[in-house]
């Protein structure tokens, strides 16, 4: 079963190879949740020429990532300890960042193009799960080409997750791991164009939930077993 893109899913594939033909910088895709980002990887990752990995942090995205890839009758592996799966020799691989990063020697083979789903999870400290990935496919491949998607590139302590967007701004500065922010689609096109039902307030009760007693990896992320 083969998707047709909507036109902003399809403008957002043609913006990165646009951009990736021109430069090496890592680059960003922002779409609000509901846009449909799996699509968009699936049409990059069958466009590539060399191999693609792309990451995911829980096991259900990398499972709807691979999915909507194999959907176009294309045959790609799973590398997710929490899916049990372990298969690394594949053209594309889709993978939890937990997994690939404990098993880095399974990955030595160059890769052209690195894809990180919810990429503002990544953190700035050289140690973490992300970083070791990162490092390790540029050893192999000074030339990897890194695209990250999100739809949050804002983060509260951190700030923008990019340096420069295509429309001129400047946000970020020469720290941020994404260069540049090669396409945007704002929340309210989805609304406007039917994609998304307008949001409705609710006044309801909150309930707080104490988590001073957890502890979070260095992606942020709490223990499935706490």
């Amino acid at each position: 079963m083969a998707f047709t893109l909507r036109p902003y899913q399809q403008e957002a594939v043609d913006a990165t190879l646009a951009h990736f033909r021109r430069h090496a910088e890592p680059a960003l895709i922002v779409l609000p949740t509901g846009a449909g980002k799996s699509l968009v990887i699936a049409e990059l990752a069958k466009l590539a020429r060399g191999r693609v990995l792309v990451l995911a942090h829980v096991k259900e995205l990398v499972a709807q990532n691979h999915a909507k890839y194999c959907a176009y009758g294309l045959e790609a592996d799973i590398f997710a300890a929490g899916l049990q799966q372990r298969q690394s020799e594949g053209k594309v691989v889709f993978g939890s960042v937990q997994s690939v990063a404990r098993n880095l020697s399974l990955f030595d083979s160059a890769f052209s193009l690195l894809i990180i789903d919810e990429c503002h999870r990544i953190s700035d400290e050289d140690d973490s799960q992300y970083q070791q990935i990162i490092q390790h496919l540029r050893t192999t491949n000074p030339r990897l080409r890194l695209l990250g998607l999100t739809a949050t590139p804002y983060r509260l302590g951190k700030g923008w997750i990019y340096q420069f967007h295509y429309h001129g701004i400047t946000r970020g500065d020469e720290k941020s791991l994404f260069r540049d922010c090669i396409y945007e689609l704002p929340l309210r096109y989805m609304i406007k164009h039917g994609f998304l039902v307008p949001p409705e307030r609710l006044d309801m009760p909150v309930v707080q939930y104490d988590f001073s007693r957890l502890t979070s990896n260095s992606d942020g992320m709490f223990r499935e077993v706490d």
